[in-house]
Parts: C-alpha cells; sequence; structure tokens
C-alpha cells in the first residue's frame, strides 16, 4: 500500500523467538516520542496538521478494508518534515499467518482499546473498524492535552481498565475546553462513543477536522 500517511511495510524478522516488523526510518520517531519532547513546540496549528496526517492515513486503509486493530500513539511515526505514518498495520495477521503465539498486551497497552474489544478478546485480535475510530479517540486526547491516555484520571491502566469494561459509569478521559477548541472535544466525545455505530467514520472525521484546521489557518 502507498500513501504519503501510511508507512510501508518492508518485510519481517522472526529468528530465534524475536519478531519484527520491518517498515521505513522515520528520525522523528514516535508521535508518543514527539508528544514528550519538550523541546518540540506544538501549537494548535501543529497538532491540527499531526491529527489530519492520522486522519487520512486511516481513511485510507478503511478505503481499502483494511483494519488496524492496533491503533496507538506507539504506532504513529513521524519523519523528518513532521510529516505523521501510520505503521504497524497487520501485525496481528502477520503473526496468525506465522502461527506465532500472541502475547497478551498489559493494561497499559488496552488503554487504546475501544470498550466492546476489551469484552471479546477473540474479537479484539483482529479489530473493527469502529474499534479503529475509538482508539483515533484515544490518541487524540494525547494530543490535545500532550499526556499519555487518561492522564487526567490520576488512575492507574490497571483501575481503568476493569471500569471501561464494564460501565456505568462512563470512563473517558476528561479534557478542559482550555486544551482545545470545543468543536475538537465534541469530535472526541463521538469517536470514543460506547455505542460503536454511533461512532463516525474517518471520512466524516477527516471534514470535522479540515474545517476546524482551515479556521485556524484562516486566524493565523
Amino acid at each position: 500500500m502507498r500513501h504519503e500517511n501510511v508507512n510501508p511495510f518492508l518485510g519481517f524478522f522472526h529468528d530465534c523467538g524475536v519478531f519484527a516488523i520491518v517498515t521505513e526510518f522515520c528520525s522523528r520517531g514516535s508521535l508518543e516520542d514527539l508528544l514528550r519532547n519538550e523541546d518540540v513546540k506544538l501549537d494548535w496549528m501543529f497538532k491540527s496538521s499531526l491529527l489530519l496526517d492520522l486522519i487520512k492515513g486511516m481513511k485510507y486503509l478503511h478505503h481499502r478494508k483494511f483494519i488496524h486493530g492496533r491503533l496507538k500513539s506507539g504506532n504513529c511515526v513521524v519523519d523528518g518534515r513532521f510529516v505523521l505514518k501510520v505503521t504497524d498495520y497487520g501485525y496481528n495477521e502477520i503473526l496468525q499467518t506465522q502461527r506465532i503465539a500472541h502475547e497478551e498486551p498489559s493494561a497499559l497497552e488496552l488503554l487504546w482499546t475501544a470498550p466492546e474489544l476489551l469484552r471479546d478478546p477473540h474479537a479484539a485480535l483482529h479489530g473493527t473498524f469502529a474499534g479503529d475510530v475509538y482508539s483515533f479517540s484515544i490518541i487524540m486526547q494525547e494530543v490535545v492535552v500532550r499526556g499519555p491516555p487518561f492522564c487526567t484520571l490520576e488512575q492507574t491502566p490497571e483501575e481503568i481498565i476493569p471500569k471501561l469494561r464494564k460501565p456505568p459509569p462512563l470512563c473517558r478521559p476528561v479534557v478542559s475546553p482550555d486544551h482545545a477548541p470545543m468543536e475538537c472535544i465534541v469530535l472526541m466525545k463521538q469517536c470514543w462513543n460506547e455505542v460503536p455505530d454511533r461512532r463516525p467514520s474517518f471520512d466524516e472525521i477527516f471534514d470535522q477536522v479540515s474545517c476546524l484546521y482551515l479556521k485556524l489557518y484562516e486566524h493565523s
């Protein structure tokens, strides 16, 4: 697959119990790395640009009926031009075809997983389109507040996951209007809706974030 916002899959390495996917090198590291790097100044134009890149990459994958299934900030890489690219898509399918045992993810790794997939581990292995949208909403929170998933709750992943799996009450990150335009917060809440069918598609997300980016550009 070829798209500016999708990091191309070049191959994989599997030897002596070590498995790794080989992709193009991106000098800025992951989005997670970028958000933690205090030397990088992130204004709203920059944040919106990163989110748009991510949306365009996921829109491309979903248009080709390809579910990511493991979308998180650590699986988004940034090249030297600060262009974000989605990576690690198809990871679980490769494990399955190579008959490599799937390791149980930690509570920390599950923070990007949609609640309905937490309740169905078998479905979580393959993911869903709506599940990818939920994962995007958690990345959106990371970008908006420039902090880890659910950082505003002051609870450990081990405390959060059972609450996500078994509501009520609904457990979601808390994002203050001071951190982002209201349109952004509303979109985030739509994307992490408890009902998968009520989450927007990446086409709809793209339209909303594009409008927000245009507004910011006009007022910059």
